[in-house]
Formats: structure tokens, C-alpha cells, sequence
């Protein structure tokens, strides 16, 4: 027993030298005032023992002290629970400090709630690091925002100008010319394209990335859209002499709702990446009804193609900003490598999905899956 006795008095030395802030606060009164701290909270907060004994441990709070993290503290009391909280405290001399305060109560063998024993520790340097982290962030976010604001008003800027160059082209194509000067001409317009693509995809790039880009929920006839994109598309794969074919499922809905015009910027840049990867063989596309849940309806677009293929170390790569699978890629077929990115973007707004699939040399499929609303059908679809 005198073993067990001189532990016991040992006790309130061991917690008292603790490099911890000990408190031990009175559960019985109505506003559970201190009755105990170590010298360490004597330390930390400037109050000492005999001024802390007594109080409750608001007068450790101050202007800044989140008030919700306040009526937490005293719920979990009132429940004689106990709880973890990050809050904000002041010193004597006004000095602001964080603690990390875990709280437990104490019971008798009867179940009575006597004490509650607060331990804190000292977080303030932990706090100013998250606090310059959260700032910097901040600053980044803010400097990206400024970066993409400049890319969206110089874009801007240049499209005007280039629409009038190309219309010029156009208008001077229709003229009388010799085949050098209509070779010239051409490769005026490509050129022109070209830059237009870019300035048009750095646009769109610069809306996702600042939250701009809006998209419209009208009545669209799926059918309809794929027939027109097949038809924008047969001259290239004519001109490579590659088969560009369609399929779509019986079971397609006449008319559904989205947005037709963001869908269609996916299909196109799917279809065109396709014929110019593509040197022999085929490019096909097909649309087919995944799921009827509701009015609610899940399209699958498969794009094939028997093209180059994509190697198995850039897949994974594939729908970042600037990133070609080769760097000879871009001389050889153009592109700024921000197509994918845009169809990966745009699809996530519209809560549709991309995947692809591919074995080098040998071709590539990606596949589209997106949700739209089923409408009625409308009389001469067509």
C-alpha cells in the first residue's frame, strides 16, 4: 500500500512538469472553473497559477476566438462528452497563440461527471505555416486567373483580325489566278486555319480555366448532329482516301436535351484527330443508347480508327494541356495539343465521361459517355 500511496503523490508532480498544458476543470459548478493547471500553462498563457484557479477558461479567449468553436467547447461540457478542437487563445500580454485542446470527463463509480482534464498543445507554428501555405495558394489561384483573364482578352484581340484575313482569302480565291498564285492561296488559308484553331482553343482554355464557359440545355436531334459532323468531315477523309463510316443504334431518341454545340466541338475534334492520324484503312463512328433510366438517357460515341496508335508510356498523358504523343507529331500534322484537354473539360461539365484505348501502329478508340434528357418526339425528324 505505501508503494501505491507514494505513486499516487507522484501523480500531480509528474503532470505538473509535463511539456504539455494541463488543466483540470471543476464539472460540479454551473461554470466549471479551474481547479488545477501545470506550470507549463502557466508558461504559455503569462497567468499565473493563482490567477487562473477560479476562472473559467474564457478568459483565454479573445477578439479573434471563432465563436462557433466556442459553442462547441461548451456543448461537448454540457454533454460531459469529450472532443479534439483547434481554437485560438491570447496570452497575458495579448500575444495570439493556437491550441489543439483535447477535453475528457472524468467519472465516479456512480457515474457522476466530477472533472473534465484538458490537455493543449501549442500549435501556433503549425497554424502560420497552413496560414502562408493557404495565402500562397491564394496568390497562385490569383496570378492564374490574371494570366488566364490576359490569354482571353489577347485572343480576342487577334480572332477579329484573322477572320478578316481569311474572309480576304476567300474573296481573292474566287477570282481568276494562276495555279501557283491558287497553290499560294491555299496554303494562305490552311495557315490561317491553323492560327484560328489555336486562337479559338487558347479561348476556350482561358473560359474553363476562370469558370466561364456556360453551356445551354436545348432540344437537340442527336441523329440529325451526326449527320451534319459526318458531312463536315468527308472531305478530309476523301482526300486521304481513307472509309469514314457512321452507325447509330435503332434505339435512339429522336430529340434530347443539352448542349449540341459543345458536344459537337467533342465529336469534331475526336473525328479530325482520327483522319489525320490515320493514313489507310478507316474512321468510324458510332453512337449508341448505354442506359434508359427515367428521362433520363446515357449515349455512348465510339471514335475508331486504324491510324498511328498511341504509345503505351504518353496514354496516360494524353488529355493534358501541350501534350503530343511525339514531338514530330507537331511538325508533321499541327496541332497545339490542347484539343483533348478541352474535350476532357467540356465533357466533366456536362457530367459525361472519355476513356481511350490504343495499340501503337495499329489505331486508336476513344469513347464518350454522356447523360441527356429524353424529350418527346417531334413530328419530320427527319
Amino acid at each position: 500500500m505505501t508503494k501505491y500511496n507514494q505513486l499516487a503523490i507522484q501523480w500531480e508532480f509528474i503532470i505538473s512538469k509535463i511539456k504539455s498544458s494541463v488543466t483540470v476543470v471543476d464539472a460540479t459548478l454551473p461554470e466549471f472553473p479551474l481547479m488545477f493547471v501545470n506550470e507549463y500553462f502557466t508558461q504559455l498563457t503569462g497567468y499565473s497559477a493563482e490567477e487562473s484557479i477560479g476562472q473559467n477558461c474564457r478568459f483565454l479567449q479573445g477578439p479573434e476566438t471563432d465563436t462557433d468553436t466556442v459553442k462547441q467547447i461548451r456543448e461537448a461540457l454540457e454533454k460531459q462528452q469529450s472532443m479534439k478542437i483547434d481554437i485560438l487563445n491570447y496570452t497575458k500580454n495579448g500575444q495570439k497563440f493556437w491550441n489543439e485542446l483535447n477535453i475528457d470527463p472524468i467519472f465516479n463509480e456512480s457515474g457522476e461527471c466530477l472533472f473534465f482534464v484538458g490537455i493543449q498543445y501549442d500549435i501556433s507554428e503549425r497554424k502560420y505555416a497552413e496560414q502562408q501555405l493557404q495565402m500562397a495558394a491564394s496568390l497562385a489561384e490569383m496570378n492564374s486567373r490574371g494570366q488566364l483573364e490576359f490569354i482571353g482578352k489577347l485572343n480576342h484581340e487577334l480572332r477579329t483580325p484573322l477572320n478578316g484575313i481569311m474572309g480576304m482569302i476567300e474573296l481573292i480565291s474566287m477570282g481568276e489566278s494562276s495555279d501557283e498564285q491558287k497553290e499560294y492561296l491555299e496554303l494562305a488559308r490552311e495557315s490561317g486555319e491553323a492560327l484560328l484553331n489555336i486562337v479559338n482553343n487558347s479561348l476556350d482554355m482561358a473560359k474553363l480555366g476562370r469558370g466561364k464557359m456556360m453551356l445551354e440545355q436545348i432540344e437537340f436531334q442527336p441523329l440529325k448532329l451526326v449527320q451534319q459532323i459526318i458531312k463536315t468531315h468527308e472531305p478530309a477523309a476523301q482526300n486521304k482516301q481513307i472509309r469514314l463510316l457512321c452507325h447509330a443504334d435503332l434505339n435512339l431518341p429522336d430529340v434530347l436535351t443539352g448542349d449540341p454545340l459543345r458536344l459537337r466541338q467533342v465529336l469534331d475534334n475526336l473525328l479530325s484527330n482520327a483522319i489525320k492520324f490515320t493514313e489507310q484503312g478507316e474512321v468510324q463512328l458510332q453512337m449508341d443508347v448505354e442506359e434508359h433510366r427515367g428521362d433520363m438517357v446515357t449515349l455512348v460515341f465510339t471514335i475508331r480508327d486504324t491510324g498511328i496508335g498511341i504509345p503505351d508510356t504518353q496514354i496516360n498523358h494524353l488529355f493534358e494541356a501541350f501534350t503530343q504523343t511525339d514531338v514530330s507529331h507537331s511538325r508533321k500534322f499541327g496541332g497545339t495539343g490542347l484539343g483533348l484537354t478541352i474535350c476532357k473539360e467540356l465533357l466533366e461539365l456536362m457530367n459525361g465521361q472519355i476513356s481511350v484505348e490504343s495499340v501503337e501502329g495499329k489505331g486508336t478508340k476513344f469513347e464518350v459517355t454522356l447523360p441527356l434528357l429524353r424529350q418527346q418526339a417531334i413530328p419530320n425528324v427527319g
